[in-house]
């Protein structure tokens, strides 16, 4: 009998691997609904993931105001559940709107369709980031903040994997929202406030100076015509979110960063006003990964990030305050009553990252003295990785 040759050998393997992922790739999915996933084109050149074509990744340069986020269908990418449960530990100091769709990934059965368990961690960033270094925590719910370049200056594997959102109408003044919001009082002229006078004021946010949130004033500052702003030597303290709106109405502080729905506590009063909104366009917010879903199992990372994407196909695209389900979901994860979610409008949830976003905060945060051990960004490679939701929707 004949010998096979090598090359004989070889071809007939990949012919059965070729087969066998054809076979796997006519599987199709439906969501929740029951509405089968549609979309079967490529998503930027990589592989296909039905259910999310084209317009399931975006130029990662486009920062405009008004653009379009990505998408894939309601139910994609459709799970491919782990071998079996996986308990993920997630670290959050926040169980707010702009945190949901992690927390309805759970409550939704999302996280479940890939056979994975959260148990929920109450525990801020950069308390949690030593524990994402050493493999105790697995994701953490944060800012583009320091505790993450400070890893990515050591080395240390944590690494910014998914987006959170941006505000509707970041930029737009007109509309009260997310930001630094101030008292009139603290300013020489309350009428009209001079926005240069913050740099002297007393300021807060959840993470105190190291706070991206001081970012995106400072840019947004400088952007309405004070072009010489700086916070460099800024009185900035840390209170938690849900006590900024007394520390105000107390006079502890001057001016802090309130988060949605908090803020609409003090839209309709004169006494306040919005000094910055968050930067247009951009996400802020990040999921970041730790040593064992960036080194030990990335397979698990895979499937979180597959859960969270499915989550905001699903429930999050347009305008979600109008769909009664999601909202009483929400309402029930964030223990805000619905009336109040919904006197603000949907949040744009991306799970993108934008092209030097990470480079730009740590700059301001480096002119302004809060980062001290370098002088020089570290560079966004050490500090995001895009593979996992580029993997998810096909656009790798």
């Amino acid at each position: 009998m004949k010998k096979r040759t090598p090359r004989l050998v070889l071809t007939t393997l990949l012919c059965v691997v070729a087969l066998a992922a054809a076979a796997c790739g006519s599987d199709k999915s439906s969501n929740e609904a029951g509405s089968p996933a549609k979309t079967t084109s490529t998503a930027a050149g990589g592989t296909s993931v039905e259910g999310c074509g084209q317009r399931a990744s975006t130029d990662p340069a486009d920062t405009s105001v008004g653009r379009k986020v990505a998408r894939c269908d309601p139910g994609a990418p459709a799970p491919k559940p782990l071998p079996q449960m996986t308990t993920i530990r997630v670290a959050s100091a926040f169980r707010l709107e702009f945190n949901s769709p992690l927390l309805l990934a759970d409550t939704l059965g999302e996280l479940q369709k890939e056979n994975l368990k959260m148990d929920f961690i109450n525990l801020k960033f950069s308390d949690a980031v030593p524990q994402l270094a050493n493999g105790s925590v697995d994701v953490a719910v944060g800012g583009i903040e320091v505790a993450l370049f400070n890893a990515g200056h050591a080395g240390l594997p944590v690494k910014a994997t998914l987006a959170n959102y941006f505000p509707p109408h970041a930029g737009d003044y007109k509309v009260a929202q997310t930001g630094l919001w101030c008292r009139r009082d603290a300013f020489t002229t309350p009428d009209k406030p001079k926005l240069k006078e913050i740099e002297k004021l007393k300021l807060a946010s959840s993470v105190g100076a190291g706070s991206v949130s001081f970012y995106y004033t400072t840019q947004e500052i400088i952007r309405q015509g004070v072009k010489d702003f700086s916070l460099k030597g800024a009185n900035i303290q840390s209170i938690p979110s849900v006590d900024t709106v007394p520390a105000l109405e107390n006079k502890a502080i001057d001016c802090g960063i309130i988060l949605d729905p908090l803020w609409t506590q003090l839209a309709n009063n004169p006494k306040y006003f919005l000094a910055a909104s968050q930067t247009p366009g951009e996400p802020l917010g990040i999921y970041a990964y730790g040593k064992r879903l960036l080194v030990d199992h990335p397979e698990i990372g895979d499937a979180f990030a597959r859960a969270y994407i499915r989550t905001v196909n699903t429930y999050y695209d347009g305008n979600y305050h109008a769909n009664p389900k999601v909202m009483a979901e929400i309402a029930k994860v964030t223990a805000q009553p619905v009336a109040a979610l919904t006197k603000v409008d949907s949040l744009v949830m991306d799970w993108e990252f934008r092209k030097g976003t990470t480079t730009r905060v740590q700059q301001y945060l480096i002119d302004v003295g809060v980062i001290t051990g370098y002088d020089t960004p570290v560079p966004e490679d050490k500090v995001v990785d895009r593979s996992f939701y580029q993997r998810a929707v096909g656009a790798a």
